[in-house]
């Protein structure tokens, strides 16, 4: 067997990035329990065909996630604190490296997905009013007033009512989803309206026709309010019920904190480059495991079962988490922000817990396509630019300037891999049937929407709505300006 040595500079080869190099001093940090003697990281890497100079955050990220889940494993273990001799980390709050582990995301997994009718519609209902809204209070409010929570019995006059004469908050602190305008003066109004929406549109039945998680966002991403973070959030709740296999190793949508951490680690220049940044750390993560000198033992695991690493999902939550961290450990490397968090770490009760979906772990759990990858429509011509079969658009890009609008295509028997964005007028060339599909797709949305709009309040909105003009209208105009941001605050 060859030694650990020879891997990395195999692995540094490979990679194209040199096996040796300079470590500044302000890259190193503390040793922790079980610590190790590291390689120095590379100086450059090569991305998307240009070399990008790395900075410390590079380790930190991979001494992060390795950290962060021994203190996670050490919680479930029953010991005592210190989990961990790193003062930040002892310091703050910071989210799971495994999303499915964050205490929010348990809750759902517990109290939203395995209890009540198992049946398609019902458990996607239950998963999109909760993440909606993010708050185990407010779920817990309306099984109080209504019992079991179902599409079935769904009254939007009777949650209307419900939410918006609440005193308390009725939003959590994490992934805050901007209110669609549907008609209503409340945001909370406007959410319970794109629900029934979504759910009168057959969403769970169409989500279960895609592939791809890839595929499934794009659909999504044509709701209002459904933007490229929160769609993903809601995406991988929905990914822990049975009725979906989505491979969260395929793709994931960037988020702007792992946006920020990208930047740290390569520098202001990877900005246009950030998704093939990203790609190179998901697909060098065992090479930088392994120069770290991070065993395959101590790398984050989900379960005995699953390989050790991180998937594409898992490492665009950890850069959020890292970029938080690199605040305190990096505070050189200026980001958006300079405060690590809003308050201190103080461990919840009860302890954590950490369940898994079933069909996580059974094989074949997770749904992964054989593709077929035919040749070009017309392969015996010396054209250089050969031609191949559009299967279908996956989904269309944000238009916000003047000029052609532009589709995320996806080839007939290939993957998301070789997914590619095309001009609306290239597609009304050789692609109508799809661009007609997608347009009509997105027309009878926007029918909806104009319909939901033009209803205006509804009797209980607006009763309620005038009872608390001095609070809930206030809390309305600050809701809808929120920038979504928050993808660290649900903390064990």
């Amino acid at each position: 067997m060859r030694d650990a040595k020879r891997d990395v500079f195999e692995q540094a080869r490979r990679h194209n990035t040199p096996a040796s190099s300079s470590c500044s001093p302000s890259s190193r940090q503390p040793r922790s329990r079980g610590s190790f003697i590291r390689q120095p990281p590379p100086k450059k890497v090569s991305i998307a065909g240009k070399e990008f100079r790395v900075s410390p955050v590079l380790d930190t990220f991979f001494w992060f996630v390795t950290e962060r889940h021994r203190v996670h494993q050490r919680r479930l273990a029953g010991e005592r604190q210190p989990w961990t001799t790193d003062e930040i980390l002892s310091t703050y709050p910071f989210a799971n490296v495994f999303r499915v582990y964050d205490r929010t995301t348990q809750y759902i997994l517990r109290h939203v997905i395995m209890e009540g009718s198992q049946e398609l519609n019902e458990m996607c209902f239950r998963v999109i009013l909760f993440r909606t809204f993010c708050r185990i209070e407010t779920w817990e409010l309306l099984k109080r007033r209504l019992g079991n929570i179902t599409w079935k019995s769904f009254n939007l006059k009777v949650y209307e009512e419900i939410v918006l004469s609440e005193t308390a908050a009725v939003y959590g602190p994490a992934y805050i989803m901007p209110a669609p305008k549907l008609g209503a003066t409340a945001n909370a109004a406007n959410h319970l309206r794109l629900i029934e929406l979504m759910m009168k549109e057959k969403v769970p039945s169409r989500l279960k026709q895609f592939v791809y998680l890839r595929d499934a966002h794009g659909y999504l991403r044509l709701f209002p309010s459904m933007g490229d973070f929160i769609a993903l959030q809601l995406l991988l709740d929905l990914n822990m019920t049975p009725h979906f296999r989505w491979d969260e190793n395929t793709w994931a949508a960037l988020g702007p904190g792992a946006l920020m951490c990208i930047k740290k680690i390569f520098g202001p220049d990877i900005r246009g480059r950030e998704y093939e940044a990203f790609k190179y750390l998901h697909e060098s993560q065992d090479y930088h495991f392994l120069r770290l000198r991070i065993s395959p033992r101590q790398r984050p695991r989900l379960s005995d079962t699953i390989p050790a690493g991180l998937t594409m999902v898992d490492m665009e939550h950890a850069l959020c988490e890292t970029e938080k961290y690199s605040r305190a450990r990096h505070p050189n490397i200026s980001g958006k922000k300079i405060k690590v968090a809003r308050r201190e770490y103080v461990p919840r009760s009860p302890p954590p817990t950490a369940i898994l979906p079933q069909h996580w772990l059974a094989p074949g759990g997770i749904r992964r396509p054989t593709l077929r990858c035919p040749p070009p429509v017309n392969p015996h011509t010396d054209d250089p630019n050969p031609e191949y079969e559009v299967s279908h658009i996956v989904a269309e890009k944000p238009h916000y300037t003047e000029g052609p609008k532009h589709y995320l295509v996806r080839w007939a028997g290939y993957g998301p891999n070789d997914d590619i964005w095309l001009r609306e007028c290239d597609l009304i060339e050789g692609a109508s049937d799809a661009l007609s599909k997608w347009q009509t797709m997105k027309a009878r949305i926007s029918e909806r929407v104009a319909e939901y709009q033009a209803t205006g309040d509804c009797e209980a909105s607006s009763r309620t709505s005038s009872m608390k003009q001095g609070n809930n209208r206030t809390t309305s105009k600050k809701q809808s300006n929120i920038v979504i941001d928050l993808c660290g605050s649900d903390t064990e």
